[in-house]
């Protein structure tokens, strides 16, 4: 397991790495800014592109083959990227780097689920979620120091030891049952590629669409024309997922149930509030207190640790005393709050104590609903569908992390503009800041009522940053309250799920789940599926409650 949470960590790592290190590498090439803004989102875009195919196509091939390539992709292309000698070549390693990272986050969280039961997957699933959201939080971090003590290319090298570290242990310490033999005439008959081709080309539109966005304003033909024709092809998806005869990429049950379809909204909204705030807030470091690089990552210790902290407490929760919903919606309540308090009173004044405090609001806010979600999917679907969910959660929060990125900047970008643009005598010098020397140019100015009015318009423009925030939280909040709760009383998904242990949760009872189905088989006279049940490997027997005495989530 230590090994899984390993590569985990480095794949989430390389989505915010780059934060910090952004304007020295933009510096260094003499990049655009459309340039130097596709070194992140190329590594998203890749990331979204193969999570799709992950799910089915490990189910046929096995997991760990998977794992392994995707392992070796990420690290080859990893030190391409370090090697970087001019800015198309690191887009286009970032790119490949992507495709490696993505899958392995993917497969990362399918293993987790193969393994470990239900019940108990709480406990796993907040390690690796904290492994993921310290990751993501920490990127900027690390990246800011190796940029300002060693190099922004270390930002890269640092993962070859540590992939080669666990791919090693992998290996010799990754025990998964043999997947199902399936032929590849078979998967051609069965797999839905009408799906696969939709969800990636509207993905890829939807991300390009709202980077352009971000670079070039939201009005401009090009964004409008990839953010409406992508949009069109994700429901496309979802109308091919409900009616195709195949092996739909994302399960039609995840559209049909009130509660997978909610939880799905919510954890996109949630990755897009999240993931852009990782990355603005060394910005707002950078630009209203001056800090570099460095500083500005370790201004965000206190978040780092605190979403870690509760992404932990909230699986030992779950797995211990079996409650994950309300534990969410604390989360998400939380989120609210911080962030109401962020909007009134996180500014160029507030003193850097009470911003190091104020921050650990937010934190363990998100921390609280930053993995549960998927539980509480797994436990409404089908056990044999449980890679194909996982794979489409870890898709939705990549396509939501995108997107934030992109509307998030755009919104700081038009609001710092405009906001500089009221400054007398300073409006028509500014610049939206994307060097190191940028940041310092607003502490270079002379002190006086200049200076001030230039770092309170600058603070100011990260307000409606904030109140989106609010709404988005608010909105995951509303949404869910009317899920339905389902039993956590289940054995692994292992390698041989039975029809009957795959059966679906029932739509109209409170508590019930598959493996409260499963039950109903083992204690009716249904011997053949009671053999065949029993002969499932686990160390723990599928041992489910009736739906009226279950605990739900």
């Amino acid at each position: 397991m230590p090994s899984i949470g390993l590569v985990l960590f480095l794949a989430a790592l390389d989505q915010t790495i780059i934060a910090t290190a952004l304007p020295t590498i933009a510096e260094k090439f003499n990049a655009s800014p459309s340039q130097f803004s596709w070194v992140a989102t190329a590594y998203q875009l890749a990331m979204t592109l193969l999570t799709p195919v992950n799910g089915r196509v490990s189910d046929i091939v096995g997991r760990k083959p998977m794992l392994y390539a995707a392992i070796v992709v990420f690290t080859i292309f990893s030190a391409l990227c370090g090697a970087a000698q001019n800015i198309t070549w690191l887009i286009v390693a970032r790119a490949f780097q992507g495709l490696g990272g993505g899958s392995i986050i993917g497969l990362t969280t399918m293993v987790v689920s193969d393994i470990v039961p239900l019940q108990q997957r709480g406990t796993y699933q907040g390690y690796m979620g904290a492994s993921w959201g310290i990751a993501a939080v920490l990127g900027p971090i690390l990246g800011g120091a190796l940029t300002q003590k060693a190099s922004w290319r270390w930002c890269f090298f640092i993962n070859l030891p540590t992939c080669a570290v666990a791919l090693v242990l992998l290996i010799f310490t990754l025990k998964l049952n043999p997947p199902k033999k399936t032929t590849f005439a078979q998967l051609r008959k069965t797999f839905d590629f009408t799906g696969l081709v939709l969800v990636m080309v509207g993905g890829a539109l939807l991300i390009t669409g709202f980077s352009w966005a971000a670079d070039h304003g939201f009005n401009t033909s090009p964004a409008i024309a990839m953010i409406v024709v992508g949009g069109v092809l994700l429901l496309l998806t979802v109308v091919n997922s409900l009616y195709t005869k195949r092996n739909a990429v994302i399960p039609a049950r995840m559209f049909k149930t009130r509660t997978t379809l909610f939880f799905t909204i919510a954890s996109t909204l949630h990755a897009l509030a999240f993931i852009p705030s990782n990355i603005l807030l060394p910005q707002f470091f950078q630009g209203v207190r001056g800090a570099d690089a460095l500083q500005s990552g370790v201004q965000l210790l206190p978040y780092a640790i605190f979403v870690s902290w509760s992404t932990v407490v909230a699986g030992q929760i779950q797995s211990r005393l079996r409650i994950v919903r309300p534990v969410v919606w604390v989360g998400y309540g939380m989120s609210v709050l911080a962030f109401g308090i962020m909007y009134e009173y996180f500014n160029s004044t507030m003193p850097m104590s009470r911003q190091y405090g104020l921050l650990i609001l937010p934190a363990v806010g998100i921390g609280l609903s930053l993995s549960s979600p998927l539980l509480i999917m797994q436990a409404a679907m089908p056990l044999k569908e449980m890679a194909a969910v996982t794979s489409a959660w870890t898709l939705t929060r990549s396509l939501g992390g995108s997107i934030g990125i992109a509307v998030f900047t755009a919104i700081l970008n038009t609001n710092l503009r405009s906001k500089f643009a009221a400054v007398p005598g300073y409006g028509t010098e500014f610049e939206v800041p994307t060097s190191a020397r940028g940041y310092e140019a607003l502490q270079d100015l002379p002190d006086g009522p200049t200076k001030v009015a230039v770092l309170k318009a600058f603070s100011d423009a990260f307000r409606p940053v904030w109140l989106l925030s609010i709404i988005i939280f608010a909105i995951c909040l509303v949404i869910t309250i009317p899920t339905r709760s389902y039993s956590l009383n289940r054995g692994p998904a292992g390698a041989k799920p039975t029809p009957e242990s795959a059966s679906p949760a029932p739509e109209k009872s409170e508590g019930g789940d598959a493996g409260a189905e499963a039950q109903r088989v083992l204690d009716g006279s249904n011997e053949s599926s009671v053999a065949t049940l029993n002969s499932t490997p686990s160390r723990d027997n599928v041992k489910a409650e009736a739906p009226t005495d279950a605990k739900g989530v």
